[in-house]
C-alpha cells in the first residue's frame, strides 16, 4: 500500500488493473468494438471492513470507456462481488449464475477472476 492510501484506494486500484487487463485480453479474443458487461453485487453490509460505495464508486469512474455497466441480474460477462468483509456471504452459485465470469473483493482481499463453471455449462 502507498504512503497515505486507504484501504479502499488500494483496493480499487488492483481491482481495476486487473478488470482492465481482463477487458484487453477479451477484446482481442471477440473484436475491438465490443464493450465486455460488468455488474456490481454488494454483501448485506452487516460487518464491513471497509467502505463498499467508496470502493465501487472508485472502480466505475476509472473503468469508464473500458467496459458497460449492467444491473446484477443481467447476464454480465463479469460480475464484481464487493463484500465488506472476508466473509464473503454473497459469493454464492444463485448470485453468480448470470456471470461467466466473476471477481472477489471480500474485507482487505482481492479473490482473482474467476470462470462461471456453471455457465459454462449452459
Amino acid at each position: 500500500m502507498k504512503a497515505g492510501e486507504r484501504e479502499e484506494e488500494r483496493l480499487a486500484r488492483e481491482a481495476i488493473a486487473k478488470i482492465r487487463a481482463w477487458a484487453e485480453k477479451r477484446k482481442r479474443a471477440v473484436g475491438a468494438d465490443s464493450f465486455p458487461h460488468l455488474a456490481i453485487k454488494f454483501c448485506g453490509g452487516c460487518n464491513p471492513i471497509i467502505d463498499r460505495g467508496q470502493l465501487a464508486r472508485s472502480i466505475r469512474e476509472h473503468l469508464t470507456g473500458w467496459v458497460r455497466w449492467v444491473p446484477p441480474e443481467e447476464e454480465a460477462d463479469l460480475l464484481l462481488i464487493i463484500s465488506g468483509c472476508p466473509t464473503a456471504c454473497v459469493d454464492r452459485p444463485e448470485v453468480t449464475e448470470k456471470a461467466a465470469e466473476y471477481f472477489t473483493i471480500s474485507g482487505s482481499r482481492i479473490v482473482f477472476i474467476q470462470r462461471n463453471p456453471a455457465r459454462e455449462q449452459r
